[in-house]
């Protein structure tokens, strides 16, 4: 399979909430619920991976708090999993954020989320916590796995 990364775009948006919800439907991939129907599809750090020019994963950089660190999430469409759009949406993603002065990512992950542990290990990201309480999902409060890559 082909596949192109580029930056999200408005009409997009249908594609990237209905990619997201299907992870909330699995139940254990996700730390919340939240509808990304207000996330800002034009900022530039929103990335799409097409495959014949349908949307079939994406990722989002959402400023930590302090400056030079971003959280970064990743998302594929269940029918496109173990065929490396995550990886390429991940790898593009630190790139573009090493080039934009993000110093470091961090990614929040369940820990029944396996597949998505090993994705983001298998771009430098490494273990440095657990969050405890960091989210909830079907009415179960849910740990998170604290990953940081550094990007300089």
């Amino acid at each position: 399979m082909e596949i192109s990364i580029d930056n999200m775009r408005p009409e997009d948006h249908e594609a990237v909430c209905s990619i997201y919800m299907e992870g909330v439907k699995a139940g254990d991939l996700v730390l919340d619920t939240d509808d990304p129907a207000g996330m800002d599809l034009a900022s530039g750090r929103n990335l799409v991976a097409r495959a014949k020019d349908r949307v079939i994963g994406w990722s989002v950089v959402e400023p930590a708090g302090k400056e030079g660190v971003a959280n970064v999430s990743v998302f594929v469409k269940p029918a496109c999993r173990g065929m490396g759009v995550g990886k390429a949406l991940l790898d593009t993603t630190v790139s573009l954020s090493a080039r934009s002065g993000i110093s470091a990512l961090l990614a929040g992950i369940v820990p029944q989320n396996v597949p998505a542990l090993m994705l983001h290990k298998s771009c430098g990201f490494h273990a440095v916590g657990m969050l405890k309480r960091a989210g909830a999902t079907a009415g179960k409060v849910r740990n998170a796995v604290l990953l940081q890559r550094n990007c300089g």
